[in-house]
């Protein structure tokens, strides 16, 4: 094979090396929001299985320090402080079962939402009737914190219910 044939092939092989080692070392900014979106859909059946087992320091975990949270007929609760309050003591009492349906998350940035759909049943620990509410419908912020985990941030939820 002749010299410049030789140092053609080699320098092709070269470029091709250092394409390949380039595409494959680096997200693509598709792949980036995919483990983004990815990564809030996580969330919530994390939420789901903290109420299902009780787990109050797990439920509560994964609420940002400046959390919100817009529960139907009630003022707002500001802070993971007032949230864990206002919400403790329904599971101390309740045992809850809790089904939550994604049915749309998107990313933007260092801020991500959920759109699902929800059904839930208490029954008093003390002994009692089910409750069955009526399915609801949340959406669910989440901000991507410094250790790059998503909490969140706000949570709006309601009844699909007519208000009577």
């Amino acid at each position: 094979m002749k010299k410049s044939n030789w140092l053609f092939l080699t320098t092709i092989l070269v470029i091709t090396s250092a394409v390949l080692c380039f595409t494959f070392s680096f997200k693509t900014e598709a792949d980036s929001i995919e483990a983004d979106i990815a990564a809030i859909k996580e969330v919530l059946p994390q939420y789901a299985v903290a109420v299902n087992t009780g787990d109050f320091d797990l439920w509560i975990s994964l609420w940002a320090d400046d959390g919100v949270q817009m529960p139907p007929g009630a003022p707002a609760r500001i802070g993971k402080e007032q949230i864990g309050e206002a919400v403790k003591p329904a599971f101390d009492k309740m045992n809850r079962d809790i089904t939550i349906h994604i049915k749309e998350a998107k990313v933007y940035g260092d801020l991500g939402l959920t759109r699902c759909t929800y059904t839930l049943k208490m029954t008093p620990k003390a002994g009692g009737e089910t409750i069955t509410l009526p399915e609801g419908k949340a959406l669910t912020l989440y901000e991507r914190q410094s250790d790059g985990s998503w909490k969140i941030i706000y949570d709006c939820f309601n009844s699909n219910a007519s208000p009577k």
